[in-house]
C-alpha cells in the first residue's frame, strides 16, 4: 500500500488548528489528504475574485509534516452565485422542473455555460496548486452522475438529437433499429426525439438515453482530465467512483482514460462477498494495475454502531490484499453541521482522538510497516473472468422485464460462488481479452455480437471453458429481440437454440390477478434435474426458464415439470480443448447454482481454496498469502503448505486467527 489518508475540508474548519491536525495525521501514519472537492464558494467566493491563499496555507502545512495532497476539482458543488446568475447551468428533471441551490451534483453537465466556468476554475486551480511539490494526484469532481437526476435541459436534448444524428446517420435509420412501427411512433424529424429517463417508454429510446448520458460524463471529466495534465503533467489523475456497479457511467471507458481506477467503498454498504466484488470490478477496470479505495469509513456510514477496531483492521488489509495502492478515510473530523453531520470522522466533532483515532493509528502504522517488509507484490491473478456488459446492463433497465431479471444480482451471485472457494475473479467488459483466464463467465448476456463470438470461439478451441446461464443472444445492439431462434452468433459454440422463454410468476390461476381488485402474483418454479460431471443433481428455478433444444450439445439437466417439462435445461459440449455450459435457468435454488459453477471449474481445472467458514479470505499475491477473518468468531484456516508468518500465526501449515484476525503468509 502506498497511500493512507483520509478527506479533509479546511474550508469549512479554518486553519487555526492545522498544524495540531497534521500532526496528528503524521502520527496516525496518513501520508495523503484529499482536498476541495466541495469548496468551489470558498475558492471563488464571485465571479472572477479567486481567493486562493487559505488553500497554499493548507498544502504548505501538510508539507511541513511530510504529507501529500489529492487536490480536487470543485465542480460538484458549483457556488450560488454561479447557479443564481445563470440558471442554465441546473439541470432540468423530467416534469421540466429547475434543481436548486442547496445540495450537490444539481449541475448540467452538457452545459457550455457551465463548462465554460469549469474550465475557467480548473485552468486556475492547476495552475496554483501545480507549485506545490506535495500535489501529487488530482481527483475530477466527486462521484460523477445522477446524485440529483438526469438531466433533460434543451442543451441535453439538443446534444442528444445530434448525437443520435451521429450514432444512426438518418431518421429512417433510427426508426429501423428502434423499431418504432409499433404503436405508431416513427419519428419525421430529429427535434421530436426526447431524452427519456422512466416510465413505459419504448425500451430503445430508454437504453440510447442511457448511452448518451454515460458518454456526456465522459466528456466532461475528459475536459477536465485534459486541463490537469497540460498544467500539471507527472500528477495522477483520476475520480471517485462508486460500485461494485454502477449503472450511470460506462466505468470502463471513463477509468480507461485515466490514470488510476478509484473506488468510494463503505464496507458496510454490501456483504462482505459484495464488497471484494466491488475491489475486483475496480482491479479490473485497469489491467495490470492497483486500484484506489478513495472513500471508506473510520465508523459506520449510518449513523448506527460503528466497526470493532479489527474489523477495520481486517478491511484494510482485505483491500491491499486484493490490489489497493491507496486506502482513504472519509473524513478527518465528523462536522458540526450539514447533511453528513452524522458520518463518523477519524476525529470526533469534538475534534479530539479517541476510539476511531486510536484504531486507524494502530492499523494504519502495522500496515506500512509490513508493506514495506513486502515490497512490491503482483496482483491477484484471477483465473476466472465474469463478463459484465454496460449495453446489457442498461437493456435490462429500459425493459419492463429487468427487475426480473436483475442482471447486476446475477453477476453477484456468480461472484460469491467464486468468493466462497477463494477463487479470485475479474469482472471485465466483453472486448476484453479472454487469453489470461480458464473459465469465462457471461450471466444474462442478452446481447452478443460478431466479435465476442469469435473470441469466445477461439478461448474455446484453445482450451478455454465458458459458462452461460439466462437469456443469452437474444437481443440486438438496440435492445429489440432478434426476428430468430438464439443465441445470436452463438448457436454452434454452444450446440443449443434457444426459441424464447417464460417468466415464472402468474396472474392466471382464479386468486390472483394482475389489477382487480388488488395485484395478486404467485410464483410457478419449475424443477430440473440431471448429472453434473459424477454428481446427480436437482433443483428448482424460480425466475425465467429457457424454451431450449439441444442441436449438437449434450443435455446434462433437463426440466422435468411445467410447460417445459423434458426439455434441456443445462447443455454441455466439447469444442476443440475446451467446453461450453449453457444454463437455460435464472432463480435456480442455491446448491443447484452451487453445482453448476463448481462443474464449470472443474472442467477448466481451477482448484479451489482452502475449505473455510464462510467470510474468511484466502488471497495470494505473488509468494505472499493473506488469510483474514471477517467474522466475530476464532477459526483455523489449514493451507497445507509451509511459510514464514510476518503477520499473526501460521504454525504447521496453519493459520490461527481470532475474531477479524489478519495472517500474512510468505
Amino acid at each position: 500500500m502506498r497511500y493512507f489518508g483520509c478527506a479533509y475540508y479546511p474550508e469549512y474548519w479554518g486553519l487555526e488548528r492545522i498544524d495540531e491536525d497534521a500532526r496528528l495525521m503524521r502520527e496516525a501514519g496518513i501520508n495523503l489528504v484529499r482536498i476541495g472537492e466541495f469548496a468551489w464558494c470558498r475558492m471563488e467566493p464571485e465571479e472572477g475574485h479567486f481567493t486562493l491563499d487559505w488553500l497554499h496555507r493548507s498544502v504548505e502545512a501538510l508539507a511541513r509534516h511530510g504529507i501529500d495532497v489529492m487536490m480536487c476539482t470543485p465542480t460538484a458543488a458549483p457556488p450560488g452565485w454561479l447557479t443564481g446568475k445563470y440558471p442554465d447551468t441546473l439541470l432540468v428533471r423530467a416534469d421540466g422542473t429547475r434543481a436548486s441551490h442547496g445540495g450537490r451534483r444539481h449541475y448540467c453537465p452538457t452545459s457550455s455555460t457551465y463548462r465554460g466556468h469549469v474550465e475557467r476554475v480548473v485552468e486556475r486551480l492547476t495552475r496554483e496548486m501545480s507549485q506545490h511539490s506535495n500535489v501529487v494526484a488530482w481527483q475530477i469532481d466527486n462521484e460523477l452522475g445522477h446524485e440529483a437526476g438526469p438531466c433533460h435541459c434543451e442543451s441535453c436534448q439538443e446534444r442528444f438529437q445530434a448525437w443520435l444524428r451521429e450514432r444512426y446517420g438518418s431518421l429512417e435509420e433510427l426508426n429501423r433499429c428502434w423499431g418504432t412501427g409499433f404503436w405508431g411512433m416513427d419519428y419525421s424529424a430529429w427535434e421530436q426525439i426526447r431524452l427519456a429517463s422512466e416510465g413505459w417508454l419504448a425500451p430503445s429510446r430508454l437504453l440510447d438515453s442511457r448511452r448518451f448520458w454515460s458518454d456526456m460524463w465522459l466528456e466532461f471529466a475528459q475536459q477536465q482530465a485534459a486541463i490537469i495534465r497540460r498544467n500539471h503533467p507527472g500528477a495522477r489523475v483520476t475520480t471517485n467512483g462508486m460500485g461494485p456497479i454502477y449503472n450511470a457511467i460506462d466505468y470502463y471507458q471513463l477509468f480507461g482514460g485515466l490514470d488510476v481506477a478509484s473506488d468510494d467503498l463503505y464496507f458496510d454498504i454490501g456483504t462482505m462477498d459484495a464488497d471484494v466484488a466491488a475491489m475486483n470490478v475496480f482491479r479490473s477496470l485497469k489491467p495490470g494495475q492497483g486500484f484506489w479505495i478513495t472513500e471508506t469509513g473510520a465508523g459506520a456510514l449510518d449513523h448506527g454502531r460503528p466497526p470493532k477496531a479489527e474489523q477495520f483492521r481486517a478491511w484494510a488489509w482485505s483491500s491491499y490484499a486484493h490490489g489497493a495502492e491507496a486506502y482513504m478515510i472519509f473524513r478527518w473530523r465528523t462536522c458540526l453541521s450539514g447533511q453528513e453531520q452524522e458520518l463518523q470522522g477519524i476525529l470526533e466533532h469534538s475534534g479530539n482522538p479517541g476510539h476511531r483515532y486510536r484504531a486507524v493509528q494502530k492499523c494504519f502504522l502495522e500496515m506500512r510497516r509490513i508493506c514495506e517488509q513486502l515490497g512490491e507484490l503482483p496482483l491477484p491473478q484471477a483465473p476466472v473472468a465474469i463478463v459484465q456488459d454496460y449495453d446489457v446492463l442498461w437493456t435490462y433497465e429500459s425493459s419492463v422485464v429487468g427487475r426480473d431479471v436483475d442482471y447486476p444480482g446475477q453477476i453477484y451471485r456468480l461472484h460469491r460462488e467464486l468468493y466462497d472457494r477463494h477463487v479470485v475473479a475479474d469482472i471485465i467488459p466483453p472486448e476484453r481479452d479472454f487469453s489470461a483466464y480458464r473459465l469465462v463467465i457471461l450471466p444474462s448476456l442478452v446481447i452478443v455480437d460478431p466479435d465476442l463470438a469469435a473470441r469466445l470461439s477461439a478461448f474455446v478451441e484453445a482450451g478455454g471453458t465458458v459458462l452461460a446461464t439466462g437469456q443469452l443472444g437474444l437481443r440486438d445492439a438496440n435492445g429489440n429481440y432478434i426476428p430468430a431462434p438464439g443465441p445470436q452468433h452463438l448457436a454452434g459454440l454452444f450446440g443449443v437454440v434457444i426459441q424464447g422463454g417464460m417468466y415464472l410468476h402468474s396472474h392466471v390461476e382464479p386468486d390472483e390477478a394482475l389489477w382487480i381488485p388488488a395485484p395478486e402474483t404467485g410464483r410457478t418454479p419449475v424443477a430440473l434435474t440431471g448429472v453434473l460431471g459424477s454428481q446427480m443433481v436437482g433443483g428448482r428455478t424460480a425466475v425465467w426458464a429457457a424454451d431450449l433444444a439441444a442441436n449438437g450439445g449434450t443435455s446434462i439437466c433437463k426440466f422435468t415439470d411445467g410447460t417445459y417439462a423434458g426439455q434441456p435445461a443445462i447443455v454441455h459440449k466439447a469444442t476443440g480443448k475446451g467446453h461450453t455450459l449453457y444454463a437455460g435457468a435464472i432463480g435456480m435454488t442455491d446448491e443447484l447454482h452451487s453445482a453448476l459453477v463448481g462443474y464449470a471449474l472443474s472442467l477448466a481445472a481451477v482448484q479451489p481454496g482452502p475449505e473455510t467458514r464462510r467470510h474468511v479470505e484466502v488471497v495470494t499475491r505473488g509468494d505472499v498469502t493473506f488469510v483474514i477473518n471477517h467474522t466475530a468468531q476464532s477459526t483455523i484456516v489449514k493451507l497445507g503448505r509451509e511459510g514464514k508468518a510476518l503477520l499473526g500465526s501460521f504454525r504447521a501449515g496453519a493459520a490461527e486467527l481470532p475474531p477479524y484476525g489478519v495472517c500474512i503468509i510468505r
